[in-house]
């Protein structure tokens, strides 16, 4: 690896540790609430999963109707409802989601296309079923104890089963667990930490050496590859999007405070 790949992937994981304070720890966030209260970890959840492909701000905007509506439907009383939609199943209760009535759930006709596209609907009650299944229904406490059992792989393919969830975002919400919880990992477990959205492709194909025998490594294997470790790696994964977020609003803030000249731009 050059001198200059290594001041780069130096800098992204700064902006990882960066992603972390300013995105990750927020309200709503706070470990001892996300393992204590199942409703929390299940909006923890889809707040990963809500982010697939479109643009940010939209993706954002579904999702906070979506919780709003949730919200009035669940609480106070969150267990209670949900248990409730298990016993009238008004939620699947199987993957395939067979004699599934989608019309006969009360909660279904709560939702809108303000929440997103029909898909994204769908993929609510699907993690529902999901959760409703797992004991004390926290996908949170679930998803650490298999990880910490060495199962992180498995977990990860058993999330992509539910409706909507792909690769990019399990990955994702898996990679933000990790930062929560510093759970240790195997180096072997790297790849299941790397969602790959167009930032992180992009900072990858400009660092990438023409003449590299890893020119031919995929996306998620370059970062595994050059990142040092499960966690580096996830912080550099995390860097490659604060840095492509971000980008525009940094060099305005680097040209007013004076940290680059017009001739460090060469214009």
């Amino acid at each position: 690896m050059s001198k200059k790949v290594e001041r780069v992937l130096s800098a992204l994981e700064k902006m990882g540790r960066r992603y972390i304070r300013e995105f990750l720890v927020e309200e709503g966030s706070e470990p001892s609430q996300l393992c204590s209260d199942w409703y929390c970890a299940f909006k923890f959840l889809l707040s990963k999963l809500y982010m697939q492909g479109r643009n940010d701000s939209l993706s954002d905007r579904y999702l906070g109707k979506m919780k709003e509506c949730l919200d009035s439907y669940f609480l106070p009383d969150s267990i209670n409802k949900l248990e409730a939609l298990v016993q009238g199943a008004y939620i699947p209760l199987t993957a395939d989601w067979e004699d599934f009535n989608v019309e006969n759930s009360p909660l279904w006709h709560k939702f809108d296309n303000t929440m997103g596209k029909q898909r994204d609907r769908e993929m609510v009650l699907d993690v529902l079923r999901y959760i409703s299944n797992i004991p004390d229904y926290n996908i949170v406490n679930h998803s650490i104890s298999e990880i910490e059992a060495g199962r992180i792989r498995d977990h990860r393919e058993e999330l992509k089963l539910i409706w909507g969830v792909g690769p990019k975002t399990s990955a994702f919400y898996l990679r933000d667990i990790i930062f929560l919880f510093n759970c240790e990992l195997s180096t072997d477990d790297s790849i299941e930490l790397q969602p790959i959205d167009t930032w992180v492709r992009q900072v990858v194909e400009s660092l990438r050496d023409e003449q590299d025998s890893d020119r031919q490594l995929s996306t998620e294997n370059w970062l595994v590859q050059h990142g040092g470790g499960p966690v580096n790696s996830a912080l550099i994964n995390a860097g490659m999007w604060y840095l492509g977020k971000h980008s525009f609003g940094l060099i305005l803030r680097l040209l007013a405070e004076g940290n680059i000249s017009l001739e460090m731009i060469d214009l």
